[in-house]
């Protein structure tokens, strides 16, 4: 899947120019001209992959302003904000705003691909994990429920007998529940069930 670089600045030769860059060394970037052009296209904001590109001073709130409220509607994206009129205080208040980067326009080239380059593989790895979660967390939505019950006490270390005593139920009863558990979430035993999904699990196995 390819990863997109948002860039957004008002300035139409500024954002020309830093797409041709970042397209020499095979960056796809969607550039708009305003953040009303931007939403229109994005959609929700924590669907977004990629990274990007804000300048900060935007007609109406300033890049700043946006990120903030961004960051609070579920961006997750890696934002390296651009600014003509750099100072400390702005440095500041751009990484409490969660910024990833800052750069200081006329953009040097070797540092922006630096610094996106860093941001992309930044954000692949999250993105990646975040896939991995949701494959893990569908198949535990494929348990049934009383296989979500029986998780529960596989997870805490009970024997199947043992369960089977608490639960009224005959020991080959639940041997094919664990069975079934283990097949569904792709793993052969209960260390690599542990290993694997234990972030997930609304129960927390015992501490040893």
């Amino acid at each position: 899947m390819e990863h997109p670089i948002w860039l957004i600045d008002d300035d139409a030769a500024v954002g020309a120019s830093l797409s041709l860059l970042l397209a020499t060394v095979g960056w796809k970037t969607q550039a708009f001209q305003s953040v009303q052009d931007f939403r229109n296209a994005a959609g929700p904001l924590n669907h977004l992959s990629g990274c990007m590109l804000l300048d900060i001073r935007m007609p109406g709130k300033s890049g700043l302003t946006l990120l903030d409220e961004w960051r609070a509607e579920g961006l997750t994206l890696p934002v390296i904000i651009m600014t003509g009129h750099a100072n400390i205080d702005l440095c500041r208040r751009a990484f409490k705003n969660g910024a990833f980067e800052f750069l200081t326009k006329p953009v040097d080239a070797d540092l922006l691909f630096e610094i996106v380059g860093t941001a992309m593989e930044q954000q692949k790895i999250s993105f990646e994990q975040q896939q991995n979660a949701r494959e893990r967390q569908r198949n535990l939505d494929t348990l049934t429920p009383r296989e979500n019950a029986m998780l529960e006490w596989i997870v805490q270390g009970f024997s199947s007998k043992e369960i089977a005593r608490q639960c009224s139920l005959s020991p080959r009863t639940v041997e094919a529940h664990r069975a079934s558990i283990l097949a569904k979430l792709e793993v052969n035993s209960l260390a690599k069930l542990l290993n694997k999904y234990a972030d997930l699990l609304p129960f927390q196995p015992p501490t040893t």
